[in-house]
């Protein structure tokens, strides 16, 4: 996989929320499904003050990875209804190089790629690894991607994905290990892309980062709260080290202190009213970011 030399990719981070906007696959559903831990009244109101991804580890006195393992199947299972499938579909044909994306689930695939299927344990023939220098990279979900057989961006995984539960990310300890790598992999990025540019030569993409970093990047249906460390460490990184290119937030009910931070990491926030439904909201939303992609008004 090449980026072709002063080319900036356009790249799409989908968050949860249009999944929560058709009632289906919510945060709070995955927290209880891994749940072993019976808590009284009065924790149970305690846990809604801690944040989301600490809420797990308490719920499953931290055995976050047997849990997980346990739910990989059924979330590998699941589908969107079919009206999300088509809306999804409207953002996968929206002009980007590349999706990313927050989910473990492969919806988005799916609605894409009707026969689409991958199971714990076994090859998935969608699954690509972008780079596998000297065998280095096989294993790690910042390498993999997914690439629908008709054509289309390529979709990555930013915090693992169903059918590997090993990669998913949950809980502190493993965003920990998520921020490792990246900032292993941020160093070698930077001289790769100096080279290129001293060089005048393509670069080849090892890894989603390299896409976050060096493409104008549209966030739609990400919470982004301040707990989602890895995500802010992600547009600081950006803007220490790539300033020259955007990241866009569309979120219509941002909170103030996640405004403020959105602004001092040079985040563009764009807060559109929700309207009638939130469904209404994403249906807008896909159609305002082909505006904005393409240069087009009206």
């Amino acid at each position: 996989m090449i980026l072709e030399y002063n080319k900036i990719p356009t790249v799409l981070l989908l968050g949860n929320g249009i999944n929560r906007a058709y009632d289906f696959s919510s945060w709070e559903e995955l927290i209880k499904s891994i749940g072993t831990k019976e808590l009284s009244k009065e924790e149970k109101q305690s846990l809604k003050t801690v944040p989301y991804p600490l809420q797990p580890v308490i719920l499953t006195d931290d055995h976050l990875g047997e849990q997980m393992k346990m739910v990989s199947g059924p979330l590998a299972g699941i589908r969107a209804p079919e009206e999300e499938e088509e809306l999804l579909q409207k953002y996968a044909n929206l002009p980007v190089d590349a999706v990313l994306t927050s989910n473990y689930t492969y919806e988005l695939e799916k609605a894409i790629e009707p026969i689409f299927q991958c199971s714990v344990g076994r090859k998935c023939r969608w699954r690509h690894l972008a780079c596998d220098k000297d065998g280095k990279f096989c294993r790690e979900q910042l390498h993999t991607y997914f690439l629908p057989e008709e054509g289309g961006p390529s979709i990555w995984h930013i915090h693992g994905e169903a059918a590997r539960p090993n990669t998913m990310i949950l809980g502190y300890y493993y965003y920990g290990k998520l921020l490792s790598k990246l900032q292993q992999n941020i160093s070698q990025l930077i001289k790769r892309y100096k080279a290129s540019q001293v060089r005048k030569f393509n670069l080849e993409i090892h890894s989603w980062l390299d896409y976050f970093m060096l493409g104008d990047v549209y966030i739609v249906g990400c919470g982004m709260a301040l707990s989602e460390l890895d995500l802010w460490w992600l547009v600081n990184c950006k803007k220490r080290n790539f300033p020259d290119w955007k990241t866009i937030l569309f979120k219509p009910d941002i909170r103030m202190e996640e405004r403020l931070l959105a602004e001092a990491y040079d985040v563009e926030v764009i807060q559109n009213e929700v309207g009638a439904s939130y469904r209404e909201y994403y249906r807008q939303t896909v159609g305002n970011l082909k505006r904005r992609i393409t240069g087009l008004s009206g």
